[in-house]
């Protein structure tokens, strides 16, 4: 399988929204979640919809969703990042961990599945602080996504 190398520029943007993202929340409605502030489990459908759409199209990262139906992915997925951001779902499917072990994801790839994910969050109309807030709740799952030749995601 061909390997990239990160593009230290994108790492780096990425690496400065989710730190600046942290005190970045004064705008969103004090009141609500931002799981209601994003307009729902509507809006976590299409994002991933559009998101898996080009995932499935992407041939570095197709590979690893070959046999996974879109619809049980996507319903993980929206189910996962609703529970995350404050939403009434639950995610009931497998840890990170479990559901990644050998499957050798990289950074590069885990990055480039970020950034399909942050396009279909921009072209459903979230805005960037909705967008940072949402990736800062993702980003812990990194350490258990990543993983290859025996380095990191032990389980």
């Amino acid at each position: 399988m061909k390997r990239y190398t990160i593009n230290p520029v994108r790492y780096l943007f990425v690496v400065i929204l989710l730190l600046s993202s942290a005190g970045g929340c004064s705008n969103l409605q004090t009141n609500t979640s931002l799981y209601t502030d994003i307009g729902g489990k509507e809006k976590l459908e299409k994002v991933f919809g559009l998101a898996i759409s080009r995932i499935y199209n992407d041939p570095i990262l197709y590979p690893h969703f070959k046999g996974v139906p879109k619809k049980a992915l996507r319903k993980k997925l929206v189910d996962q990042t609703c529970a995350l951001i404050g939403g009434p779902c639950e995610y009931t499917g497998k840890s990170m961990k479990k559901a990644h072990n050998e499957r050798d994801v990289t950074e590069v790839e885990f990055y480039r599945l970020v950034e399909h994910v942050q396009y279909a969050m921009r072209r459903m109309g979230l805005s960037y602080q909705q967008e940072n807030l949402i990736l800062q709740k993702l980003a812990p799952l990194k350490s258990d996504i990543v993983y290859q030749n025996g380095e990191g995601n032990p389980e």
